[in-house]
């Protein structure tokens, strides 16, 4: 029996449980809460100027920037758009468009064009000055737009005025300044323009301006959703032809990125292509290759150009590799070898650490090898002493009789023999057996002569009668 009362039984409904989610999943949702907007505006409004020390911080970043482009660097890369202070005017567009603010927009826009000319500026004497024009990996990283940029920078324009407008997670906003890669593309433009190539400069600067449109877009969505205080439209009429212009820039800077990203998949695909085709067709003997390319011709064809070195990768073989084409997708495409005398160190290097990596393994092949041999030269050794014993061979057992009676003189006769023993619970055939008659055998006598004999015919078991 027990004392007092029970709690009350209760039941959790299907309704509460759906409830109790549905409010989980608008706390996880709620950007609202916490966020001081009026406090946004201002701060965004006065971190957007590219005068003072702003513009000098963008000069240095943009010299480190260039530097790391040059040198094919990702850490300098990285840590030049840690201090670039060019993220601000974009987000100062972001938020002025939202809250209907001409004159900010207007601020936020000269700041950017001034930040645009002071980068392209800076970027374009450096690479001009520069001993150093290579087109790095790095720099052509920064060539090839695609919509996957659209959406870093949307999120990462989210991100980043929500950095702002929460004071306990504004320490994310360097990380935003590297995802975006927004300073990068704009020191490439300068590249391009130092070097004439206006190809590289446009394609780098669409770019720059993709991610920069985007994030200001990405701020502008969440500034609207979170209903900062903004400014009356003077009609309908002019709310609504906002909305068409941001639409159709959206649009406009969308489609070049699509048929970008189609063109880059496309190459992407040929190179695997051909990965597919060198590594099943040409295999080890890829050592020998220097170089290869893919050709577009004007029919429509291609033709795979590859530079050997020696005739490992011969013309003899062109039938067999071109079936290989085939079988890797690329029946259209016709095969070219090339010899080439040409030395290539880091391609040599490459050729005499496999050929090193190959002689090692030949090497310790034969050492194991060796190791063998030895393992069956001592088995064979102690197979053909035990045969001795076991075929009585009369030679041999003479032979053990004179050595047994020099140091071991009073052993009056010796026999040795093969038995088969039991000790009623286990049974052993084969066993040598060694029966001598001794009529005083001092201490460790019988041990030393069972010594003597397993060595002189290598065996592991023995068993010594004495008899007296």
């Amino acid at each position: 029996m027990t004392s007092g009362t029970e709690p009350p039984k209760t039941t959790v409904k299907g309704k509460d449980v759906l409830t109790y989610f549905i409010n989980l999943v608008k706390e996880i949702l709620d950007l609202d809460h916490g966020v001081d907007k009026w406090g946004t505006i201002n701060e965004v409004k006065s971190k957007q100027s590219m005068s003072g020390a702003n513009a000098w911080m963008l000069i240095c970043s943009i010299m480190i920037a260039s530097i790391g482009l040059n040198l094919d660097s990702q850490a300098v890369i990285i840590g030049a758009m840690l201090i670039s202070p060019l993220m601000s005017p974009i987000l100062g567009v972001g938020v002025a468009v939202g809250i209907n603010d001409k004159d900010a927009l207007y601020n936020a826009l000269m700041h950017f064009v001034s930040a645009i000319l002071i980068a392209l500026i800076t970027s374009s004497l450096y690479f001009l000055l520069t001993p150093l024009n290579e087109f790095t990996e790095e720099i052509q990283a920064r060539t090839e737009p695609t919509f996957l940029d659209i959406l870093i920078a949307v999120f990462g324009g989210i991100a980043g005025i929500v950095s702002i407008a929460r004071k306990d997670i504004s320490t994310t906003l360097p990380g935003v300044a590297i995802a975006t890669a927004l300073m990068p593309p704009l020191c490439v433009t300068g590249y391009g323009i130092a070097t004439g190539s206006f190809d590289i400069a446009s394609k780098s600067f669409y770019l720059f301006f993709l991610n920069s449109f985007f994030v200001a877009f990405a701020t502008y969505v969440i500034v609207r959703y979170l209903r900062f205080p903004h400014k009356k439209y003077a009609s309908p009429q002019e709310r609504r032809k906002n909305v068409i212009i941001v639409s159709l820039v959206s649009l406009i800077m969308t489609v070049p990125s699509f048929l970008i990203f189609s063109q880059v998949y496309k190459e992407f695909k040929e190179e695997q292509r051909v990965q597919t085709f060198l590594e099943e067709y040409i295999g080890i003997n890829s050592i020998f290759l220097d170089d290869y390319q893919l050709l577009k011709l004007d029919d429509g064809s291609q033709k795979l150009i590859l530079k050997v070195y020696g005739d490992s990768i011969s013309r003899k073989k062109i039938g067999y590799y071109q079936k290989g084409l085939e079988n890797a997708g690329m029946a259209k495409t016709t095969l070219e070898i090339i010899p080439t005398s040409e030395i290539n160190l880091t391609k040599v290097q490459q050729i005499e650490s496999q050929l090193s990596e190959v002689g090692n393994r030949i090497n310790n092949q034969i050492a194991s090898l060796s190791k063998e041999r030895e393992e069956r030269l001592t088995m064979f050794s102690k197979l053909e002493k035990q045969e001795n014993i076991l075929g009585q061979d009369s030679a041999y057992f003479k032979e053990l009789c004179e050595g047994v009676k020099i140091f071991l003189p009073e052993i009056e006769s010796i026999d040795v023999a093969i038995s088969q023993y039991s000790d009623f619970e286990s049974t052993t055939t084969d066993l040598p057996l060694v029966v001598a008659k001794w009529k005083k055998p001092k201490e460790g006598e019988i041990a030393k002569l069972e010594s003597y004999i397993k060595n002189k015919y290598g065996l592991d078991t023995l068993k010594v009668v004495v008899v007296r």
